[in-house]
């Protein structure tokens, strides 16, 4: 589940994350660097091209050149999988920016008014995909790496580059080392090609309604990363750094473009003089909260870049390619729909209300769109309704199809182990603990109800032994094995908290140490009290206050928690008092840092988050030896009061095998040997030792040996 607020920057800039992550307004010329470092021959070729384009002269003619655009749209159902609405009115504003239809042109000072350039482009939703077949030119893509896009979404899926304007639009744009920014573009290059080649913006800034902000800078964003990908730098020179004043010496290769040091504030100052001209803060290529124009200089070198063989983009608007790409025939019949579905929540409770909502497209819906889906195992095992609204009656886990058809065709799509049904009387029962002791964790039962489950990255959150809080293993969070921007989780089994005494609470043991102060991971905990069909956060920390490290210490190498490094984390979790479908999520937002270690998750009812303290110490209170067989290992109780104890041994199903009550014990610690339990007759394994002192509890793995 995400929760993010985005805030629009600047004509590029995308968002202000609420990790505090470095936001650039555009990341263009960060990844033509990194490309320049693979690729060293691009200077030399970008120096040619700015000649040749420089010399260019298209003899004042204007003559129109389509341009075949696709969508490739990244998402997980969420708002980043915007409408077809969306796509295009973001066409709309790119035709007018670019014909220099725009209404807003009158607005424009009467310093620039005279030199506003047209290159009479007309970009066109593509008609044909690469295969010859019918396509609305938006691909839709579903993927957890639009929370960090970059090349990367880019390997899911690009059409050529020669027949095709590719602009692949996520939820976040992080670039090569990790900067967010709201998007970028690659300049032509013979270097750079297919899948790469091409522009990436976030929804939040592309056209002017849906999920976008509306602004003039938002719904100019795709504008200017056009504007970059047609050979164009921003209007004080070839970086991403306006307001210095260096810039001044820089230059954008177009001469009717006064040099300036560019807006860095996404101001709108009209009289503005920073390089001893006035500033053309309204170009498109600046970062100005008023862009309204290129000028004709720039248009010029625009159309010298489609005319050029470098970067393949005079194919795009040959009459060859817009028969192949459908474009010259925009008035064609409508596709046949491409099915899809989501549903309001995955898994619930048994008889719980489950909303199916239709993600068709490739067409836009009509009068002659039809709808059938098929549930089997649920209340309702068809319906011919758009949006259905489903019951299942038993658990488990079941399948869901949908067949769509329109008046050009049809398709079916079919998500086996779509929806999970939750037990309404789980078999685990609270005080609940987890030490991740056992070795076949997370998946610890024929029961999949009993299993943790990891959502993700199968190799976010695993067992490990290579470190641990108590006991041989803990759960560890591999950030080496995931990008920066990626949100995994871990979620627990169902468990019957019914019994937990208010204010009932949670505790876990946590290690994590920052690489460096720019890290910026984030670790949430949710709880839930309907089977997970909804999840209410319970703790939030990032990267600073989650380390487990002194003040400001950061480790840029391995980072492996010693016994000190541990912290145990206590979680108020209300909601679960008198509930009998109780889950928890750990959800981890890949920051840069290091790895992070959970050890010891324990739910139990716990009157110390009021005013009474707990008479368990929990530093004191500890086996030694662990591992250790049943005549050897002794179990510490540190008492900060007298209270009655009793203490039981369980096996990792929670069944009890031994126990024995010490009665009154006194302030200090004791000590008892685990063979002095009644019924003691435990095999090699994994054991859970509960110790209730009063109303208080807590719990000690044991690694029972021969």
């Amino acid at each position: 589940m995400r929760f993010q607020f985005l805030s629009i920057l600047g004509f590029c800039a995308a968002v202000i994350n609420l990790s505090a992550q470095q936001v650039e307004r555009c990341g263009t010329h960060i990844m033509q660097a990194e490309m320049q470092k693979k690729f060293p021959g691009m200077k030399e070729e970008k120096e040619a091209f700015n000649r040749e384009a420089q010399n260019f002269n298209d003899n004042g003619s204007r003559a129109l050149k389509i341009i075949p655009i696709v969508f490739h749209i990244i998402h997980t159902y969420g708002s980043e999988n915007i409408s077809r609405e969306q796509v295009e009115d973001a066409v709309r504003i790119l035709n007018e920016d670019f014909k220099l239809l725009n209404e807003d042109q009158s607005e424009i000072v009467p310093a620039f008014a005279g030199i506003v350039g047209n290159t009479e482009f007309e970009f066109r939703l593509a008609r044909k995909d690469p295969d010859g077949n019918c396509t609305d030119g938006i691909t839709r893509t579903v993927s957890n790496l639009t929370f960090n896009g970059n090349d990367n979404v880019k390997e899911l899926i690009s059409w050529p580059r020669n027949r095709y304007f590719n602009v692949w639009i996520v939820d976040n744009v992080i670039t090569d080392g990790g900067t967010q920014v709201g998007g970028y573009a690659y300049q032509p290059s013979n270097f750079i090609g297919d899948p790469v080649d091409g522009v990436i913006v976030t929804h939040t800034q592309f056209g002017s309604i849906g999920t976008s902000s509306s602004s003039n800078f938002a719904s100019r964003t795709l504008t200017h990363e056009a504007g970059h990908w047609f050979n164009l730098d921003h209007t004080w020179g070839g970086s991403n750094s306006p307001g210095l004043a260096s810039n001044c010496n820089e230059d954008d290769s177009v001469n009717d473009t006064p040099n300036c040091i560019g807006v860095a504030d996404q101001s709108c100052n009209l009289n503005q003089q920073t390089c001893g001209s006035l500033d053309n803060v309204q170009n498109y290529m600046d970062y100005s909260s008023c862009g309204l124009m290129f000028t004709a200089g720039q248009s010029n070198r625009m159309i010298a870049a489609a005319n050029s063989g470098t970067g393949q983009r005079n194919n795009l608007w040959s009459a060859s390619n817009l028969t192949f790409t459908g474009v010259n025939n925009p008035n064609a019949t409508p596709c046949a729909p491409k099915a899809d579905f989501s549903a309001s929540t995955d898994q619930a409770c048994v008889g719980a209300n489950i909303t199916f909502s239709d993600e068709s497209y490739n067409a836009p819906v009509d009068a002659s769109w039809s709808w059938n889906w098929s549930f089997p195992g649920a209340s309702t095992t068809a319906s011919t309704v758009q949006n259905p609204v489903v019951q299942y009656a038993s658990p488990g886990t079941y399948a869901v199809t949908l067949n769509i058809s329109n008046s050009t065709g049809s398709n079916s799509v079919t998500k086996s182990s779509f929806i999970t049904i939750m037990p309404d009387n789980p078999t685990l029962i609270s005080p609940f603990f987890e030490g991740a002791e056992n070795s076949a964790f997370p998946n610890l039962s024929a029961n999949q109800f009993e299993d943790w489950k990891v959502i993700g990255s199968a190799s976010s959150f695993f067992r490990s032994t290579e470190t641990s809080a108590t006991g041989s293993a803990c759960i560890k969070y591999n950030n080496n094995a995931i990008t920066t921007g990626t949100v995994s989780e871990l979620e627990s089994p169902i468990f019957d908290c019914s019994n937990l005494v208010a204010p009932a609470s949670m505790t876990f043991k946590v290690a994590y140490a920052r690489k460096s102060t720019s890290s910026t991971d984030k670790l949430i905990v949710y709880a839930s009290n309907n089977c997970g069909r909804s999840w209410t956060p319970r703790y939030t920390k990032l990267a600073a206050s989650l380390s487990t490290l002194s003040s400001g210490q950061t480790i840029s190498g391995t980072f492996i928690p010693s016994a000190s490094q541990w912290r145990t984390e206590t979680v108020s979790i209300p909601s679960f008092v008198g509930q009998s479908s109780c889950m928890i999520k750990f959800e981890m937002t890949d920051g840069g840092g290091n790895s992070l270690f959970i050890d010891d998750i324990n739910f139990f009812g716990d009157p110390t988050l009021g005013t009474q303290l707990s008479p368990i110490d929990e530093f004191s209170t500890q086996l030694i030896p662990n591992p250790a067989n049943a005549s050897e290992a002794k179990l510490q109780i540190g008492l900060t009061t007298a209270e009655n104890v009793n203490v039981q041994i369980m096996d990792i199903s929670g069944k009890i095998i031994a126990s024995k009550n010490l009665g009154l014990l006194n302030f200090g610690e004791h000590t008892i040997y685990l063979s002095q339990l009644t019924g003691i007759q435990s095999a090699p394994g994994a054991y859970l030792i509960r110790i209730d002192a009063g109303s208080h509890t807590a719990m000690r793995k044991w690694l029972c040996i021969e």
